[in-house]
């Protein structure tokens, strides 16, 4: 299990990244047409929760065979992983639509959260001279480099993986001690649900409520002027 990733693969096109899926594949796909993405070239980044609340958990999960497709792990794939062996974890899941999960046979249980587990909770991209973040949740330290150093192997390092995918304290513009990260260029965040795409210096909340509203982020990073 590799909690940091740094992206080493070329992306010949361009550089996607989408707010939280939540089993709305068709969404997804449908919004994917609408923007011009190139299957054969561009690549999309997910920011996580690619399953739950919605009616298409298992096409969701089989994005991740696709070359075009890659994700960091959500507080709702945390959830399939440790359901499993949890009670609490797993009455939290199916409070928040997680009930799919527990109606699918025990071995494709173990093989979704195997697949789950191999999820990075961050994951750096370097793409045409820039350096891009994404994390599900909360980045706690306003330095790039500072918050990767965070995720050690053990206790401490559970921790901080926790915080990232659990946590939402960026968002808050009352509390000061969060500005620029430096070191990235731009950090995408899903998990709070925001009205519109937002931003807080150089970090973008991307999570537009998919499986709630029926519309879905999906931004040509690109095309963002970063």
């Amino acid at each position: 299990m590799q909690l940091v990733k740094v992206w080493n693969q070329e992306i010949k096109g361009r550089l996607w990244t989408c707010g939280d899926i939540h089993g709305c594949y068709s969404l997804l796909m449908n919004t994917l047409s609408q923007v011009g993405f190139d299957f054969e070239n561009d690549l999309l980044v997910a920011v996580g929760d690619l399953v739950d609340r919605g009616p298409q958990n298992l096409e969701c999960i089989e994005l991740l065979d696709q070359s075009w497709f890659t994700s960091i792990r959500g507080n709702h794939e945390d959830l399939c992983i440790n359901g499993l062996g949890n009670d609490s974890f797993k009455r939290c899941h199916i409070d928040n639509g997680g009930e799919w999960f527990y109606q699918i046979d025990e071995l494709a249980q173990l093989n979704i959260a195997k697949v789950l587990q191999e999820l990075p909770v961050v994951l750096e991209v370097n793409h045409q001279g820039k350096k891009y973040g994404f994390v599900h949740g909360h980045i706690e330290q306003n330095d790039w480099e500072e918050f990767k150093a965070t995720f050690t192997p053990g206790f401490k390092g559970y921790k901080a993986a926790q915080n990232a995918m659990w946590g939402r304290d960026r968002l808050n513009i009352d509390d000061h001690k969060y500005t620029t990260v430096s070191g990235v260029d731009a950090v995408f965040i899903g998990h709070t649900v925001v009205q519109h795409v937002c931003h807080r210096d150089n970090c973008y909340f991307i999570d537009i409520g998919s499986c709630f509203v029926g519309r879905l982020a999906v931004l040509d990073v690109n095309g963002l002027g970063l």
